[in-house]
């Protein structure tokens, strides 16, 4: 039986997954929580902070599939998110934190 890649929907308290999501572009990855660049995409934990990255998420999809696929082998305890799902939701929170004060 073949695996194939689906997206799935779950609800998440975007504040837990904000803290420990590694954001990877076509080279490398930066921490969410502390803006730390440069961590490479097997990486566990921030050098810099120590969060563990419990998600996963990619700038691009084109051309990144091949290293998504080797995530997967690598960390199967990573949950992948989607990287417009995920700017779509801390932006929304920056929002509703500006009209809290």
């Amino acid at each position: 039986m073949a695996e194939k890649l689906i997206r799935i929907f779950k609800k998440f308290h975007i504040d837990e997954v904000k803290e420990h999501v590694l954001v990877c572009g076509d080279l490398t990855a930066n921490c969410s929580k502390c803006s730390e660049v440069g961590i490479k995409l097997g990486s566990s934990t921030c050098p810099s902070c120590g969060t563990e990255f419990k998600y996963i998420t990619f700038r691009s999809l084109k051309g990144n599939i091949p290293k998504i696929l080797k995530a997967f082998e690598e960390k199967p305890n990573l949950i992948f998110i989607d990287y417009d799902d995920f700017k779509h939701a801390t932006s929304s929170l920056k929002i509703e934190d500006l009209f809290k004060n």
